[in-house]
């Protein structure tokens, strides 16, 4: 997949009304490079993996923003995995009308193969998670939660590289490795939030999270000291 620059940049954030055209470009971009298994995805999956990667380039990984409103995240230096989901949840809603939005889970991981980390999950109303989203890392991937959370391997075909930067190749290659080999198990899920209003509300008290309350930073995807935000109770 190309690394999609026009989007790479706050001047989409400067001109939402410039938005629709260049979101129709990328998605063509896109849609070329798109493996046959992938062809069945719609346009607004790929709206939803266009967010992720505007995400992914509009800021280098680093200490991140303390603020889940969009503006901070905007004029922070740089950010961390809980930020770059929140981030492709507000582009995700520039990018699609109210109709056309789809259920956006946010989950985060804590040991194993990966570490401390978030990835998304975009689900059809009333049913099961089918596609996960990683902005951080620049990945996505045709899966449910339940495929993943289980451990069963992910094929080849199934995963997509949708950012490149170098500053994060070794943990990129960690995490992939981690979807081809089924590394991921239940006890390692940290907290599962179905909705991007849900985690907005619910994200801040961590005695508040569904499932247990207390994240260590142990364990890390190698080559980042800590992916996503450790929450001392």
């Amino acid at each position: 997949m190309p690394l999609l620059g026009v989007f790479a940049s706050e001047t989409m954030f400067e001109r939402p009304d410039l938005i629709p055209t260049t979101l129709a470009t990328a998605l063509d971009q896109m849609q070329r490079r798109l493996p046959q298994s992938w062809s069945y995805l719609s346009r607004v999956d790929l709206s939803y993996i266009l967010a992720s990667t505007a995400a992914h380039n509009l800021k280098p990984y680093g200490k991140g923003c303390p603020s889940q409103e969009l503006g901070e995240l905007l004029k922070s230096e740089c950010l961390d995995c809980s930020n770059y989901g929140l981030l492709t949840y507000y582009i995700s809603r520039l990018l699609l009308s109210e109709e056309d939005r789809k259920p956006l889970s946010f989950v985060g991981w804590d040991g194993g193969a990966v570490g401390n980390h978030q990835m998304l999950f975009l689900s059809e109303h009333g049913k099961m998670p089918h596609l996960a989203i990683d902005p951080t890392l620049g990945i996505a991937c045709i899966a449910t939660f339940d495929e993943i959370a289980s451990g069963k391997p992910i094929p080849p075909d199934a995963i997509a590289i949708i950012g490149a930067r170098e500053q994060l190749s070794a943990s990129r290659l960690a995490f992939v490795t981690a979807l081809l080999r089924g590394q991921f198990r239940p006890s390692q899920l940290l907290y599962y939030f179905p909705t991007g209003e849900d985690y907005l509300t619910r994200y801040g008290n961590p005695f508040d999270w569904p499932t247990r309350p207390f994240p260590s930073c142990e364990n890390d995807i190698p080559g980042i000291e800590a992916l996503g935000q450790c929450i001392s109770p």
